[in-house]
């Protein structure tokens, strides 16, 4: 049952035609996995729990950053250095207090995403890495999960409902690996790079929460947003539509992907591994640097003395932060003799 202030927190939604009381107890009813609470994770949230989703689970394992303000809203100032999933899920508690929101502040890996995604109605994936991206899509075709997907660089970004697996209702439905079969090869960009206009995360994670929202409430057409992909272009200003069907020639997902390896310059001990994570602890880093005491380019020069090697991989998260660092501090460390590499993927695609 709805309480009173949910059905008035919640009316003008239920004005809609096509709405009503009964998709709003549908979404109460509901059970979402949020990955990542970043620039897509925190407006999406933000709406989803306003919206009345009964039940959220947000696994996030980074920290804020000062960085992450101008598009990720449900931070402030006072957040910095505080874990991300934490913060979100208190914040989604203000908008609604009846939410059951578990924050789990942990990496999402091939052990942990299958049992994640079977346990969720919906997957709203707001990762911001290729290799993260891919385990969850290849995760809720493994589950015949649903998944709300979107991705954001510079000026642009896309979002859609993927709904593929053999439980669908035709046997295989419309996967992420029916448009982009395999991740693309070399390093990525990444927002840490490129840029991002913060405004532009803003509506691809709203066009990911309406899917949701449909999907789940079981709204008019919302078994036409399977397959549906939208590309939103910020200046000047456009959306294109495409429809996406499956690929006879592919065949499902069978397996997860297996984890990255680390570089063999790294396996065989001839470089060095300097780790700027927030909450630093990675047990194979030879040097540990968090990443609110690089200050200056002292405490650098320090670090990568301290790794006593001529080839040092730096390494973080997500692999964002850490691709950032080699590109502020690659001459710098040429001054000392150091060739800086970046760890593609991140530490959140090794298990340990």
């Amino acid at each position: 049952m709805l309480s009173k202030d949910e059905l008035a927190r919640t009316s003008r939604q239920r004005l809609l035609p096509g709405f009503g009381d009964a998709a709003q107890e549908r979404l109460h009813a509901a059970h979402l996995l949020v990955v990542g609470a970043g620039g897509l994770g925190c407006p999406a949230l933000q709406q989803l729990a306003a919206a009345g989703i009964g039940r959220i689970t947000l696994i996030d394992s980074d920290t804020v950053d000062i960085s992450n303000l101008h598009r990720q809203v449900l931070f402030g100032a006072g957040d910095v250095g505080k874990p991300k999933a934490e913060v979100a899920a208190a914040r989604a508690r203000e908008l609604a207090p009846e939410l059951q929101i578990t924050a789990l502040n942990a990496r999402l890996t091939s052990s942990t995403v299958l049992d994640l995604c079977a346990e969720a109605d919906l997957v709203l994936d707001g990762s911001d890495t290729f290799d993260t991206k891919y385990l969850v899509a290849d995760a809720c075709e493994l589950t015949s999960t649903p998944l709300a997907w979107g991705t954001v660089l510079r000026y642009g970004g896309q979002a859609a409902l993927w709904h593929s697996g053999k439980d669908c209702a035709d046997g295989r439905g419309v996967g992420l690996r029916d448009l982009f079969p395999a991740p693309p090869e070399g390093e990525a960009l990444e927002c840490s790079t490129a840029g991002v206009l913060g405004a532009t995360t803003s509506v691809i994670a709203g066009l990911m929460a309406t899917a949701t929202l449909g999907w789940l409430g079981k709204l008019p057409h919302h078994e036409e947003l399977r397959g549906r992909v939208t590309s939103y272009e910020a200046l000047p200003g456009s959306f294109r539509t495409l429809t996406v069907g499956p690929d006879p020639a592919r065949p499902l997902v069978s397996t997860l992907p297996g984890e990255r390896s680390f570089p063999p310059e790294l396996r065989d001990g001839h470089a060095a591994l300097l780790d700027i994570s927030e909450n630093t602890g990675f047990p194979d880093a030879t040097v540990s640097l968090p990443w609110h005491t690089v200050t200056d380019d002292d405490a650098v020069r320090r670090a990568l003395a301290s790794c006593s090697s001529k080839l040092v991989y730096v390494a973080c998260p997500s692999g964002g932060r850490s691709a950032g660092f080699v590109l502020r501090y690659a001459d710098l460390a040429a001054d000392m003799g150091i060739e800086l590499r970046n760890l593609p993927g991140g530490l959140a695609s090794r298990d340990y």
